[in-house]
């Protein structure tokens, strides 16, 4: 029986492995996120990075499925040369672990249940094409490590698992955006996910990382914060499930990390603000200059945010006029935190959309358009990486994400990188360059980027 655990490792609901809610004692526990992979689904498709325990909950499912009921299981990796490189080790310690081994029988290559048929088998796909064609009434696959499959494994796999109600289960850390896993199975959904989950009648995909899991570990925590500290690039990679980005793909590679701090008493604040269009978000950011640190320690971030409540995004409850007070809502509290002082600082925002800005300083900020020119966003770039780093706060998780995202675009044939901006994950990054606005200076009129100019400013 399986229990659904929630973030406060609260049993939340009873299913069998059929996923039929019961009343009876679990004795497997599975992570809310993950529920949905104890229903039937012909794709089920799993990612995310480590400490997500991905790995270890498709053994804990496909074990008690196994106990439950004839399953043949085939157990994939994109090259497997021994059995010591294949997923048993795994099945073995979920079999220790849960004292179930008088029902198992492990032999050298495979592991059964002779009570009633069960096996999983472990292959390698890299030319296997003869070895799949064996295991062809197999009921599922599970193919760990995904992200080393290549097109024509993928190719030979799917037409092979062929029985009635089969199915495929994918696990795997992303490396490039290119690798055929991610590229054919993901990708095409991945702008539909909500939450981190898409589900269709063929396919179920879910996004799962070291936040999802109920029981991660203090040591991997400490391990997770000292990479976050050290290597946020790595970081993303190996904890948060994105890319693999090479350096030079980067925009601010090595040139900003997460951590925390406090704005000194006197900090000269800057305010940027950037508008939503469609599915964008509107965004606005605080940051102040120490030395030549930028430290960005605040940010608003809202999508469909109606125009007349942008003042609640910006600066929440703060010096609200009495009509928005009575526009103040119980749900708002949590909903629009604001930033400290966005009322009282002069704001820098899109000048693409003057309304909002005469609209929204008609809502009590002082704020204004920031100058544009051809080249202001490679300008901008280049004023940023100015500094000797950028520091970002832990609560300005979306900057964080677009940090570790903003990119130069890569030529899919060669892996050249191209000098091209890659137009995504660049809403906080624009608006902290237009809080910038008057030291950021276009080259073309042979002006100077005036970065001594502003920690002039910032030390006064």
């Amino acid at each position: 029986m399986f229990g659904i655990v929630d973030m406060d490792r609260n049993v939340i609901k009873r299913l069998t492995v059929d996923g039929k809610e019961t009343d009876a004692e679990p004795t497997v526990f599975i992570a809310q996120k993950l529920e949905r992979l104890i229903y039937p689904k012909r794709w089920k498709i799993v990612y995310g990075g480590r400490g997500s325990m991905k790995t270890r909950t498709v053994v804990s499912i496909l074990t008690a499925r196994s106990q439950a009921r004839r399953e043949r299981a085939l157990c994939l990796r994109e090259i497997q040369n021994s059995i010591e490189e294949s997923s048993y080790q795994e099945i073995s310690e979920e079999i220790e672990r849960r004292d179930i081994g008088d029902s198992f029988r492990q032999l050298k290559k495979s592991i059964a249940i002779p009570a009633n048929g069960s096996r999983f088998s472990f292959r390698g796909l890299f030319r296997n094409q003869r070895a799949l064609k064996g295991f062809t009434s197999a009921t599922v696959a599970w193919v760990d490590e995904a992200e080393n499959v290549s097109r024509e494994s993928w190719d030979i796999l799917a037409p092979t698992i062929r029985s009635e109600g089969s199915e495929i289960w994918v696990s795997f850390n992303p490396n490039r955006e290119s690798d055929p896993t991610w590229a054919d199975f993901v990708a095409p959904y991945a702008d539909k996910m909500v939450d981190g989950v898409y589900e269709d009648d063929e396919r179920l995909i879910i996004c799962c990382n070291w936040s999802d899991n109920p029981w991660f570990p203090e040591e991997l925590e400490l391990e997770r914060q000292r990479m976050m500290r050290t290597d946020m690039d790595r970081y993303n990679w190996i904890w948060e499930g994105k890319f693999n980005k090479r350096s030079d793909e980067l925009i601010f590679a090595g040139k900003w990390r997460v951590d925390e701090f406090e704005a000194p008493a006197n900090a000269r604040f800057f305010f940027g603000a950037d508008w939503g269009f469609a599915q964008d978000p509107t965004t606005l950011n605080r940051s102040f200059v120490q030395g030549n640190t930028l430290y960005i320690d605040h940010e608003a971030h809202g999508k469909k945010v109606d125009l007349d409540e942008i003042w609640k995004l910006f600066a929440g409850k703060e010096s609200m006029r009495p009509e928005q007070a009575r526009q103040w809502r119980p749900a708002d509290e949590k909903k629009y935190p604001g930033i400290p002082g966005a009322r009282r600082w002069k704001i820098k925002a899109d000048c693409a959309r003057p309304e909002t800005i005469s609209l929204v300083a008609k809502q009590g900020f002082n704020i204004g358009p920031a100058a544009k020119w051809g080249g202001s966003v490679e300008d901008g770039i280049t004023f940023l990486r100015g500094f000797d780093e950028i520091v970002v706060h832990p609560r300005c998780v979306h900057t964080i994400e677009e940090f570790s995202n903003y990119s130069y675009k890569v030529d899919k044939t060669t892996g050249d990188v191209l000098p091209i901006i890659v137009d995504k994950y660049n809403h906080h990054i624009d608006g902290i360059r237009y809080s910038m606005d008057g030291y950021i200076r276009g080259r073309g009129n042979g002006l100077n980027i005036s970065q001594d100019a502003l920690r002039a400013v910032a030390s006064r």
